[in-house]
């Protein structure tokens, strides 16, 4: 049987993004993305809980990611995650 390998993501951009080229001119866009989990405690407090995830955009998304995106605006993403040994290089 397949498998997926798929992260959604929703949260708010906690900085504007990040445009960048690489040394053969292709865009990427680093995106700082934040999620806070509520929950309550075992004493009833309310509490809350934010993670800080990275996210790379390449090509022509990453050009649109850099011009409408401005930060602390709420946004979803749903990306493919890279193997713990993955090293930047293609597929």
């Amino acid at each position: 049987m397949g498998s997926v390998n798929k992260v959604i993501l929703v949260g708010n951009l906690g900085a504007d993004p990040e445009l960048k080229y690489t040394p053969s001119s292709r865009a990427l866009c680093n995106l700082r993305i934040a999620t806070t989990e509520v929950f309550k405690d075992k004493g009833g407090q309310r509490q809350e809980k934010t993670e800080w995830h990275r996210v790379t955009v390449w090509g022509d998304q990453a050009e649109n990611c850099s011009k409408k995106m401005p930060s602390t605006k709420p946004i979803t993403t749903c990306a493919k995650r890279p193997s713990p040994n993955h090293n930047g290089a293609g597929h």
